[in-house]
């Protein structure tokens, strides 16, 4: 008697949860059904929306695609920042050696190329087209140098002058430069792309979310009397806000695959350009474009926004017009 009931009781639970799964995914589908409804009864409009977002979206996307590529042309054709520390003329062999150990102790420092008063010479004499008259020479008149590459961490301006600073304190040291003017450079238009691109994704997405808002209010506005019917038999909130919410959600994602299909037309457009200016600098330099796990993340944040912006344009206008 106790498993009949028990039973019975079992069969009851999953009926109302069959009943409820069943309930959930016809209000989905009826939401669904509205927006393409919608969507094929205001094609011109929609399209036309859809459009204007997907070109909001494509323009901070192809400056994030410059950002990007421009970060790995200056990896790829820009010298590493050397320090260049030049030694005392009259120091021996022993304290030279004891100050190139001196060096690498110092964290920021990854190698250490020796360039003794006679490699020196001669490596002067082979760039500079003086050999001939630098033999006149009694006396070699060049300083040991050593040349110090810092690890990437310390391939910033602030602490390779830091670094200079200090090793000009030594004893032994006659002078270190600093040769990282095509550095500051590249990581100044480097930040300069960066700020410009951050600039424009927010005043573009801003853009997204007004256009997405007022393409949702117009479509309240333009169902007002069917949701003041679907309230007077009824209807709950969430069932009256889903179309709307799915209606964003649609067309954020058209509008963010219509953008990435324009980026890539983009890359495509502008290869055999980057192809010619890399030739010149001596280099192959191939474009690249998004990633795929770019192209998702750009997808899951613009179609939430689409998601934010049609909730909160629905609540406002429903609350305004006292629909609810």
């Amino acid at each position: 008697m106790f498993n009949l009931k028990y039973n019975n009781k079992n069969r009851k639970h999953n009926k109302n949860e069959h009943r409820f799964f069943s309930r959930w995914l016809r209000q989905i589908s009826y939401a669904w059904k509205n927006v393409w409804h919608d969507f094929l009864q205001h094609r011109i409009a929609s399209i036309l929306t859809i459009m204007v977002i997907a070109i909001s979206i494509t323009l901070p996307t192809i400056g994030y695609l410059l950002w990007k590529n421009v970060n790995i042309a200056a990896n790829l054709w820009s010298p590493t920042p050397n320090l260049t520390v030049y030694l005392n003329k009259n120091l021996t062999d022993a304290e030279i050696k004891q100050l190139l150990t001196t060096f690498n102790a110092y964290s920021e420092v990854e190698k250490i190329n020796y360039l003794s008063r006679s490699e020196a010479l001669e490596e002067f004499k082979t760039w500079s087209g003086f050999g001939t008259a630098l033999d006149l020479l009694d006396d070699n008149p060049l300083p040991s140098v050593a040349i110090i590459i810092p690890n990437e961490l310390a391939k910033q301006t602030d602490i390779l002058h830091e670094l200079q600073a200090q090793l000009i304190k030594i004893d032994g040291v006659d002078d270190a430069k600093l040769d990282d003017s095509w550095f500051t450079r590249l990581t100044a238009l480097t930040n300069m792309v960066k700020t410009l691109v951050w600039t424009i994704s927010l005043f573009m997405l801003v853009a997204v979310s007004l256009v997405i808002g007022n393409s949702i209010r117009l479509t309240i506005f333009s169902r007002r009397q069917t949701i003041k019917v679907m309230q007077l038999i009824g209807a709950t909130d969430g069932f009256i806000l889903r179309p709307f919410l799915y209606h964003g959600i649609f067309i954020s994602f058209i509008s963010v695959i219509l953008a990435l299909i324009l980026s890539e037309i983009f890359i495509i457009q502008i290869e055999s350009i980057i192809w010619n200016v890399s030739a010149v600098f001596g280099t192959i330099f191939v474009i690249e474009g998004l990633s795929w796990d770019e192209c998702l993340l750009i997808l899951f944040f613009v179609t939430i926004i689409g998601w934010l912006a049609a909730l909160i344009t629905t609540k406002r206008y429903l609350k305004v017009t006292q629909i609810t």
